[in-house]
């Protein structure tokens, strides 16, 4: 990846050929910008929102521009506290040349965290190995860019190769993705838990009440008040109910948090319930050991079961050594739907399938232009649902502030009038358009060995993309908003009662922007082993002891947030590996007496 990205910016120095874009005079590198900007070739487009990411990126926390903009990036409750302090972790450094246990668990996230946590209550011997490192908000990275190298994969440029060539950025740290998501909690769709058991013989797809409940209830999964969410989730409030759209505040596991602009970079008090302050402390607190460092690079397997895991662990000096850990009841991969097929792979475990049938939840953002002061960073980052065109559309509108570092980049213009867009920042509103996509990607391995992700947009998800971003510009004008950005270069900017037109324009999938934060799939459940990599009780196929619990299980897109059926699906498969024990459920009174 990192060569791809050198590739480009050395083509985006040398596109003004026979110059150098770095030699040009500041009017002549503003000319060719904007001939970039309205240029018919996706590919131009595609280097100039390279360079506007990677400028941003730099630019945007400079403490001298936050403080012309007003930019806030900070995290409080509503009575002015801090949370009181998670439980430990105990020692998390990787000691010796190798471990035992009873259960081995790949990854620390939403699935890595709640089978630990379920299956350690229960007495078995779990160890939990994570190769990013452990932070919490006294130790988060101070720096807005070191917090993205530090706390994302590949630095933040994991990007599912395609056309267009979409950024899906998850985490390398000790929590998961859980530690810089938002935090917002969805239950998966009824619909979605039919198609599962019905399509794909998932028997217990539709009895996950209990689970989905009880997690809510240690998480504190509390839905946002509407006073407190902040104007831009008010404006996208305001503007469904004008239309008649159906939505509501989302829920989100912060408790009390009424201010919310850190997420990205790691809540700055630990108000957000990620793994690291809930299920982890907790599975700790009943016997599990974490070793953070640890990267899985092989399933260990004999006589076809699968036995222990070849890793490599790192010291506190970045040097690595090999580490191998003896399971000897079960392996669990729970490193995310990239990590998770990278391990199978590796390994030669799971069969064809692995690897296929990757789901992104491809996103666009849609900026607006209001009259007054939106202060996005204000109130809390993801703020509310519109669900009016999911069920038959497949399309999920959610107002989502994306802090300047990363939004910027998406904003109107460029040199002098991109510029402006920046300083007019605080009047700027957003909605995130978020497909449940029917359109598939495949993670694979490179020459090298190196992780390698593509995905092909087909045309009904570009449909649904243009159908999304209208209804995301016809929410914003109902609440006032004077323009509207759809974030597509031939379609300009957006003025009230053009929608009509730019609908009907035919747009392709080369000309999107968009992003994608939950990678599913990619080692599917299914009761045919010819249609997916694991059996129903999460079991790989073709070896024994081998489990996967995490969002790569999930056979289609559920269309919501992903964390929450993460989550419950994590909590079955525990019970599989104790041995379908129906035990395995929440005590609300222990775990708050081991999670503070």
């Amino acid at each position: 990846m990192l060569l791809r990205l050198r590739l480009g910016l050395r083509a985006f120095e040398w596109l003004p050929f026979p110059w150098r874009f770095s030699k040009l005079d500041p009017d002549a590198a503003e000319d060719f910008l904007h001939k970039l900007d309205s240029s018919r070739f996706p590919l131009h487009h595609d280097l100039l929102l390279m360079a506007k990411l990677f400028s941003t990126l730099g630019y945007a926390v400079a403490p001298e521009v936050e403080a012309r903009i007003g930019v806030r990036t900070d995290c409080a409750l509503a009575d002015g506290t801090l949370p009181e302090p998670a439980g430990s972790l105990g020692d998390t450094e990787a000691h010796g040349d190798g471990a035992e246990c009873e259960v081995a668990i790949v990854g620390s996230g939403a699935g890595g965290a709640v089978a630990a946590a379920m299956l350690a209550e229960t007495g078995i011997d779990v160890l939990v190995l994570e190769a990013g490192d452990h932070c919490t908000r006294d130790s988060y990275p101070e720096g807005r860019l070191e917090a993205i190298s530090e706390l994302y994969r590949e630095a933040g440029l994991t990007i599912a190769e395609g056309s267009p060539p979409i950024p899906v950025p998850v985490a390398k740290v000790v929590d998961g993705t859980t530690v810089i998501n938002s935090g917002t909690c969805f239950r998966a769709p009824d619909q979605i838990l039919d198609g599962w058991r019905d399509e794909f013989g998932i028997p217990w797809a539709r009895d996950l009440d209990k689970d989905f409940a009880e997690a809510e209830d240690f998480l504190r999964v509390t839905p946002l008040d509407p006073n407190r969410m902040g104007r831009n989730g008010q404006l996208a409030m305001e503007g469904a109910a004008a239309l008649g759209a159906s939505g509501g505040p989302i829920a989100r596991n912060a408790g009390s948090c009424v201010q919310c602009s850190s997420c990205p970079y790691g809540c700055a008090i630990d108000a957000k319930r990620g793994m690291h302050v809930s299920y982890l402390p907790r599975a700790v607190a009943a016997g599990a050991r974490l070793r953070a460092g640890v990267e899985a690079q092989r399933v260990l397997v004999e006589d076809g079961r699968a036995v222990g895991l070849a890793c490599s662990a790192r010291d506190a000096s970045g040097r690595s050594r090999p580490f191998t850990v003896r399971a000897s009841r079960a392996v669990i991969a729970a490193g995310g739907a990239l990590g998770t097929p990278e391990l199978l792979l590796r390994s030669g475990l799971g069969g064809k399938q692995v690897g296929r049938n990757l789901r992104i939840h491809p996103a666009c953002w849609v900026g607006a232009r209001y009259e007054e002061d939106v202060h996005g960073w204000e109130g809390v980052m993801q703020s509310y649902y519109i669900d009016q065109w999911e069920h038959e559309q497949g399309v999920l509108l959610e107002a989502t502030f994306t802090p300047l570092a990363f939004g910027g980049a998406w904003l109107v213009g460029t040199g002098t009038e991109h510029q402006r867009s920046i300083l007019n920042f605080g009047r700027i509103g957003s909605i995130g358009v978020q497909l449940r996509d029917v359109s598939v990607g495949t993670v694979g391995l490179a020459n090298e060995g190196a992780l390698r992700a593509s995905y092909k947009l087909n045309d009904e998800d570009v449909r649904k993309t243009i159908f999304g971003i209208a209804r995301a510009a016809e929410v914003h004008f109902a609440a006032g908003a004077t323009e509207v950005y759809p974030n597509i270069p031939r379609a300009g900017v957006l003025k009230p009662g053009e929608l009509a037109t730019f609908e009907a324009t035919r747009f392709k999938a080369s000309e999107l922007r968009l992003e994608a934060f939950h990678p599913m799939g990619t080692a599917r459940i299914s009761a045919d082993p010819r249609r997916g990599v694991c059996a129903p009780d999460g079991s790989v196929n073709g070896t024994r002891g081998l489990y996967v619990a995490d969002a790569s299980l999930f056979p289609t897109a559920p269309g919501v947030n992903p964390m929450m059926t993460i989550i419950a699906f994590a909590k079955q498969v525990s019970r599989e590996v104790a041995g379908g024990g129906a035990s395995l459920s929440y005590s609300g009174e222990a775990a708050v007496g081991s999670v503070a």
